[in-house]
């Protein structure tokens, strides 16, 4: 009775669930403090979801370079086109315009954490499909409460179309290598636009 309500405990689907328990629970919150406590929760449920079973990294360099490079194609032609859209909706988004806050938020938290609970965690047990779907459906909880609803349905259908991508990486060269797209994603698409309109006023 006790192993079978541990198992449930660790429902992947229930764990989500928290997350969004979480993310209804923090609205009132400015949305650094919010975005940093919906992060954590991840982690967390993450680590507590690993002291029972397993996730796979499959790490390797060549994987890992892989990832990155896929990564760069898919961002680069939109980084090229829409630097000057892209950069006021994130900054709007993230409620910040400090760039080295959003690089760390961006890159070194938001990727890692969400890639390993999404595509490591939900995919294993719940199969591709759910992890991309529910991967779209954390743009509505992070930034519905914060930002217009057309932003907030923006960021649905885009993380909609990269978890595909994160998902391909994941199925072809591992977990590792779908963290490492997500940076380089998260990179060029949510850090360089603040970074090269700095870049322009201090030039130009």
């Amino acid at each position: 009775m006790s192993k079978r309500y541990h198992l449930e405990a660790l429902d992947p689907y229930l764990l989500f669930l928290l997350f969004i328990g979480v993310g209804l629970g923090t609205v009132l919150l400015p949305q650094p403090v919010r975005m940093a406590v919906l992060w954590t929760t991840l982690a967390l449920l993450s680590v507590f979801y690993r002291g029972q079973y397993k996730v796979s990294l499959d790490f390797s360099l060549s994987a890992l370079g892989r990832g990155a490079l896929l990564g760069g194609v898919v961002s680069l032609p939109l980084l090229a086109f829409l630097s000057t859209q892209l950069q006021p909706f994130v900054e709007r988004l993230y409620a910040t315009q400090d760039i080295v806050a959003l690089f760390y938020q961006i890159c070194f938290v938001a990727a890692p954490v969400e890639e390993y609970f999404l595509r490591g965690v939900l995919r294993e047990t719940k199969g591709a499909s759910i992890s991309i779907a529910l991967y779209a459906v954390t743009a509505l909880l992070y930034f519905l409460p914060h930002a217009p609803v057309l932003a907030s349905l923006i960021m649905l259908v885009g993380m909609g179309l990269f978890g595909l991508v994160y998902n391909y990486v994941r199925e072809r060269y591992g977990l590792a290598a779908a963290i490492a797209c997500h940076v380089v994603v998260g990179f060029f698409l949510q850090v360089m636009p603040s970074v090269l309109k700095a870049l322009r006023l201090v030039l130009f």
